[in-house]
């Protein structure tokens, strides 16, 4: 953002309007009023309104930030338009999940949240890795194949959003879960494990505060393999409502700059919170530094 100051920063809001479920203000609306009497050039993308592309706004408007407006999935959506660019990516966090924030340390409250982006509130740029899957899709924070993927998608399906939805999708998710044989592979490893869940972990934490890889760290230029080899309903309920790590007994952690992983049957499969289907094979490689973020300036992060 140093090739604009707070006189001239132009800003570009992309909302996603049914994260988190309804809302009581409008997020366009509540931005306005905060920038009101104030001097940034401040632009609007929502995502459900028939338009010209993202991509296309970027380079018309050359914007010195995009803000994500929403949950993990408008993250990750925003991110991909900002891969190995000097944009940085600011997080107006809104969703039924907001994991990416919450690793970032960003705070809960608009309000402060803007006071980061226009630099009233001590803040910095943070460099952090992605992880790149099957050559084109992007992870910013945590993918997997089996149990949580099918959470992902019996939440989807059942409409109610929140920790409620969750919760309520758990147990059908427990019924219809399997274990998968599963074949890990990169130069360095060539293991066979059965599991209910394989993790590609950016970041330490989901959503609901379960930290699935505690000692995760997003500018390492590495990324962990997580492997849930057992489960139990208490584990499970751990990861909606929980935030103690997941049982080291229970689960085998690899760190890897790239891996391939195999299925023997075709299993379910979400990154970020988006169910993307069943698959039978992933290829995962790190993206080392690719993506710019406000985050708060660290003296703030500590309080």
């Amino acid at each position: 953002m140093a090739q604009q100051s707070s006189m001239q920063l132009r800003l570009l809001f992309v909302i996603n309007p049914v994260s988190g479920g309804k809302k009581k203000a409008d997020p366009e609306e509540l931005i306005k009023n905060y920038f009101r009497e104030r001097q940034e050039e401040i632009h609007f993308f929502v995502l459900d309104k028939p338009q010209q592309k993202l991509t296309d706004l970027i380079k018309k408007i050359k914007p010195g930030c995009v803000i994500a407006v929403g949950g993990d999935g408008t993250v990750k959506m925003v991110a991909e338009q900002l891969v190995n660019t000097d944009i940085p990516l600011g997080i107006l966090p809104a969703g039924s999940a907001n994991g990416m924030a919450t690793e970032l340390n960003i705070p809960a409250d608009w309000e402060q949240v803007l006071a980061l982006i226009t630099r009233e509130q001590p803040s910095t740029v943070m460099d952090i890795d992605l992880i790149q899957i099957n050559g084109k899709e992007v992870c910013i924070h945590l993918s997997d194949v089996g149990l949580n993927a099918l959470l992902v998608k019996n939440f989807e399906q059942r409409g109610i959003r929140g920790k409620l939805g969750y919760a309520l999708s758990a147990f059908k998710t427990l019924w219809q879960n399997k274990r998968l044989e599963v074949k890990i592979e990169n130069k360095k490893m060539h293991l066979i494990r059965h599991a209910h869940m394989i993790v590609l972990a950016n970041a330490r934490m989901y959503g609901t505060g379960a930290s699935i890889n505690p000692d995760g760290d997003l500018t390492d230029g590495l990324f962990e393999v997580v492997i849930l080899r057992k489960l139990s309903i208490p584990e499970l309920l751990k990861m909606l409502f929980r935030h103690r790590p997941f049982d080291p007994t229970k689960t085998e952690i690899l760190q890897a700059d790239q891996v391939n992983i195999s299925t023997r049957n075709r299993a379910h499969f979400q990154i970020d919170g988006e169910y993307l289907g069943k698959t039978r094979q992933i290829r995962a490689n790190i993206l080392p530094r690719a993506l710019k973020v406000i985050v708060p300036a660290p003296a703030e992060a500590a309080r």
